[in-house]
């Protein structure tokens, strides 16, 4: 999944320590030498107006950069770190600055080069990172690089001149002010007087496409020309502006830029996004991810988010984009439940953590509260107030907040003001305690009541901790009404005692049966699915020992680099090390060879799945060992609480690549994928079955029933469909 980039501003920096009204502005002249990995700069450093003079001050600069102080108003003199301070790409230089002066002019350079980060150890992850580098496929610089002298936390506006070779270009945020070959060389300037919490540098042998309308100019920067794939960037780009501006309020930038990347990337800036070339030539990318960081700009890079306590901008972009863009198409409950899936999956109760300590995302743990939890707390939010009373929260929270941090407890401000509704009970609990509600519903019954039915039944938060605030969904499905009874009711302890009256006999109660409240799931309310593998606590791999040689080694291979990953909870045995199937871990059984294969078939009883030594059938299609890899997730039928997984392939390389390819394939349920080319060719969810949250309704007068369902009522988009 994309998503952008968490900038830490960590104590390498020294703050100021003065409070300024204004933005501190930086005017850069920079030369980019690609082949040295150098850059050459000039900056002149204009201190707001709050900020007294004759005083030192503190900026940190790229340890490889040697700055020199140009005007006679300001000495420089490197700090010394402190002892026991970890190693910094930076280096601290203190400023005394006389009486009078306004402006610090520095002129600095030298080798910018940090490698690529590994592959991340998370298993659902794979993008790398980098410090900053120049280098000949390309320059990546940002604030974290200290390619400009960066004064601890303060806001900046800046323009940068950037000189390079005249066969590339160059992307900052901000307007673009001056594009122009000059001689052997081109130079672009960037300028943007809007507050930003960094200064991003990016450049490479681009090829430009622009579009402007209603003010707003569309570019895309690519590596390789290619007209249609621009265009398609360029009409999304259009299209999702005015949507979220719209919604929201007027674009907060000049441009949006897409720029193609020479790694795989997914990051948003503010007024660009940089993407890496596998990622933006994805098919669905433009109109899934794209338009998450296309709405960061407003989210996180128009309104800044306090780290110190904590993200609300990921989940809030989730919600308005990802969440927004499938209940568009009617997906919306299954988005839902998907992102709750991932909760009950990746986080236990020890991995588990408020809202207030999420900084950004590097595992499916984090991934899963960061994101998960924040975009249904958004959601339960819109539900209590209606659509309406939401959006105007949310553009008032846009208006007084742009530009600037805001926390949790300015969202809650806002929220609570606009709806004049005390809600610090609600975000108390969503927000500063970690954990989620469980549910169970029980002791559903109904009585005549004069010319309708009373429904009774049991609703229990059963989780250890303290009883969650909920406003509960509930749905009757009556007899011979072909609509359910819909409504809400609130919930304040572990226990409710549920009296609800209905107009005709009820025959069926589900509670929250659309994933509208942030809670742990029931397993029977999740299909069987590989996230729960590898999300456990423990996982075992089991080697087919007598599997031929190079599949042997194939799996050995993948088995050890999913261990290198988590040595901690993943253990690789060959299949014939047990006695019997270990019912205590999630287990992998990997290979058609493996002796433990026979277990699968019961472990899928119910479901449209066989095996044999040949093939493998799912829902009545047949897939031949010979041409498909097949991977195929259960419940452990020895212990329903544990999950099985098996991958079975005939080819080394098809099982290298899904090495890689495989955790990003954790929701569905069954896969299948071309031994040729690993293309994907198969993937879906085995249908829930028995969920506790739906229970037949006992008639108290003895009458005998069938528990029908009725149909919920259409649900409208936040937002409509943008137009093409």
């Amino acid at each position: 999944m994309i998503g952008r980039i968490g900038i830490t501003v960590c104590g390498l920096f020294i703050s100021v320590g003065v409070s300024a009204a204004e933005p501190l502005h930086h005017a850069l002249r920079i030369t980019l030498q690609p082949e040295a990995h150098r850059l050459v700069a000039q900056d002149t450093i204009t201190l707001p107006r709050g900020l007294a003079h004759g005083k030192s001050f503190h900026f940190s600069l790229h340890t490889g950069l040697a700055p020199r102080v140009l005007n006679d108003k300001a000495t420089l003199e490197p700090v010394a770190p402190k002892a026991g301070a970890p190693v910094s790409v930076d280096t601290e230089y203190l400023v005394n600055l006389a009486p009078g002066a306004w402006d610090i002019q520095l002129e600095y350079s030298g080798e910018i080069f940090h490698a690529l980060s590994d592959e991340s150890a998370e298993l659902a992850r794979g993008m790398r990172e980098s410090v900053g580098m120049i280098a000949s496929e390309g320059v990546f610089l940002n604030g974290t690089s200290a390619w400009y002298p960066r004064f601890a936390d303060e806001l900046v506006s800046f323009a940068v001149e950037v000189r390079l070779p005249k066969d590339w270009d160059a992307v900052s945020q901000g307007a673009r002010t001056r594009h122009e070959v000059d001689g052997d060389a081109r130079v672009v300037r960037w300028e943007e007087q809007h507050p930003q919490d960094e200064i991003y540098l990016l450049a490479a042998p681009f090829t430009e496409y622009t579009q402007t309308t209603d003010g707003v100019e569309a570019q895309v920067f690519l590596r390789t020309p290619d007209e249609a794939l621009a265009r398609s960037y360029l009409d999304a780009t259009v299209r999702y502006t005015k949507m979220y501006s719209q919604l929201l309020g007027p674009y907060p930038y000049a441009k949006f830029a897409l720029v193609e990347n020479f790694w795989e990337t997914g990051f948003g800036m503010p007024s660009f996004t940089l993407l890496g070339s596998k990622v933006l030539r994805l098919p669905f990318i433009v109109n899934s991810s794209y338009p998450h960081e296309i709405l960061h700009n407003w989210w996180g890079n128009g309104v800044y988010v306090d780290y110190a306590r904590g993200n609300w901008s990921e989940g809030l972009t989730s919600y308005l984009a990802d969440h927004l863009l499938q209940e568009q198409r009617g997906e919306g409950t299954n988005y839902r439940r998907a992102a709750l899936q991932k909760y009950t999956d990746f986080v236990s109760s020890a991995r588990d953590f408020p809202l207030t300590e999420f900084r950004s995302r590097h595992s499916s743990t984090t991934e899963a509260v960061g994101y998960g939890k924040t975009l249904l707390l958004f959601h339960m939010l819109r539900r209590e107030l209606g659509d309406d009373v939401f959006v105007q929260v949310l553009r008032e929270f846009y208006r007084r907040f742009q530009f600037k941090s805001a926390s949790f407890d300015d969202v809650k401000s806002v929220f609570a003001e606009v709806a004049q509704k005390n809600l610090d009970a609600s975000f108390d609990a969503w927000v500063k305690r970690p954990g989620a509600p469980q549910l169970r519903v029980s002791a559903a019954h109904a009585q005549r009541d004069g010319d309708g039915f009373v429904l009774n039944a049991l609703v229990e938060q059963t989780q250890a901790d303290a009883p969650f605030p909920l406003n509960l969904p509930l749905a009757v499905h009556l007899q011979g009404v072909e609509t359910a009874y819909q409504t809400t009711v609130r919930m304040y302890g572990k226990k409710l005692e549920l009296k609800l009256r209905v107009p005709a006999r009820p025959l069926r109660l589900d509670v929250d049966p659309e994933f509208d409240i942030f809670r742990r799931l029931d397993q029977a309310e999740i299909p069987p699915a590989l996230s729960q593998v590898f999300g456990a606590e423990k996982i075992l791999l089991l080697l087919p020992a007598e599997a031929p040689a190079p599949l042997r080694q194939a799996y050995e291979q993948l088995a050890q680099a999913w261990r290198a990953a988590e040595p901690d909870k993943i253990e690789i045995k060959t299949d014939n090390a047990f006695k019997a199937l270990p019912k205590n871990r999630a287990v992998w059984l990997l290979g058609w060879e493996n002796r433990w294969l026979v277990k699968l078939q019961p472990a899928l009883q119910g479901y449209a799945f066989k095996v044999d030594n040949d093939s493998a059938s799912i829902n009545a299609q047949r897939y031949a060992r010979t041409e498909h890899a097949l991977v195929i997730s259960a419940r452990n039928p020895l212990n329903a609480e544990v999950s099985l997984a098996w991958l079975g392939s005939n080819s080394p390389q098809t099982i290298a690549a899904l090495a890689r390819k495989l955790p990003h394939y954790a929701r569905y349920s069954f896969l299948a994928f071309q031994n040729s080319d690993v293309s994907n060719t198969l993937k879906g969810q085995w249908p829930v079955v028995g969920s506790p949250l739906s229970l037949a309704v006992r008639q108290d007068d003895g009458a005998k029933i069938v528990a029908t369902a009725g149909q919920l009522a259409a649900r409208t988009a936040l937002v409509p469909v943008a137009a093409k």
